[in-house]
């Protein structure tokens, strides 16, 4: 049975845990080539950018320095996500794992599985999507998760997982929102322009179960989902000392990437 590493890791700031994703990626490629599946939170909220975004055409910048909002930028791709009750996944591993799939597709539809899968167990009717068109206003860009593409996962057609990949010649790294309750729909008030209330685009697990939820609850349904899915034994695992050195050194990186933003205090700098 094929063994991947586990990081069940404390909730970070934004710019910590875009750090820690950055660096799993080059482990597995420069030095440990077994996959790895990271479950973590952010505390206090934020909001990451893809990697292409220009945040001053797509923020409200005097509406992050006035809540003290984290930005951070990801390195993959898609699109602003408010980090806030909700659960991330991330996933890293060879390009040719075979458990992983081939291709951009195939490894997007196979973790979609294991993440429907956990959400299911834990009584939630997801599906995976054949993709939409998202419903964003002429000439503003929409929110992560006010779209569905391929193979992300709705409930009652509303989005409840937003994921991006990022992938090179022989690895690859996905990882993902999954909304625990309704914090992340925050982002409407961070965005340039005006954008109604997303509560018909997204939904979370607590309001498809009517309930709060615990997201311990939610960490072991996704151990047991990946564990099942991909036939695979997950042994936890921590960063040694001199990692957590260098994911500091790349957490004060992160936060200054931004901080050139005009009149804008990045938290955490």
């Amino acid at each position: 049975m094929e063994r991947w590493f586990l990081f069940d890791d404390n909730p970070a700031s934004g710019a910590e845990n875009m750090a820690r994703d950055e660096f799993l990626l080059e482990r597995v490629d420069r030095e440990e080539h077994i996959p790895v599946l990271r479950l973590y939170s952010f505390q206090p909220p934020a909001i990451t950018i893809g990697y292409h975004q220009d945040p001053l055409e797509i923020l409200d910048i005097d509406a992050l320095r006035r809540d003290r909002i984290e930005l951070v930028r990801r390195i993959t791709g898609g699109r602003a996500l408010l980090h806030d009750k909700e659960l991330t996944y991330c996933v890293a591993a060879q390009v040719d794992s075979w458990s992983c799939g081939a291709g951009l597709r195939d490894t997007f539809l196979r973790i979609s599985e294991a993440l429907t899968i956990a959400l299911r167990s834990l009584g939630v009717n997801a599906r995976i999507s054949n993709g939409c068109i998202g419903r964003g206003r002429p000439g503003l860009t929409p929110p992560c998760l006010a779209s569905v593409s391929m193979y992300e996962i709705t409930v009652r057609g509303k989005k409840i997982v937003g994921s991006a990949q990022r992938r090179t010649r022989s690895v690859f790294l996905q990882h993902g929102s999954i909304l625990l309750g309704p914090g992340s729909s925050r982002i409407a008030r961070y965005l340039g322009g005006t954008w109604d209330s997303m509560g018909d685009r997204i939904t979370s697990i607590a309001e498809e179960l009517d309930r709060e939820v615990d997201a311990q609850e939610v960490r072991s349904s996704l151990v047991e989902a990946f564990s099942v899915r991909f036939g695979i034994t997950l042994q936890p695992t921590r960063f040694s000392v001199r990692e957590e050195k260098e994911i500091e050194w790349r957490s004060i990186e992160k936060r200054r990437e931004l901080s050139h933003i005009k009149g804008m205090e990045v938290a955490g700098s």
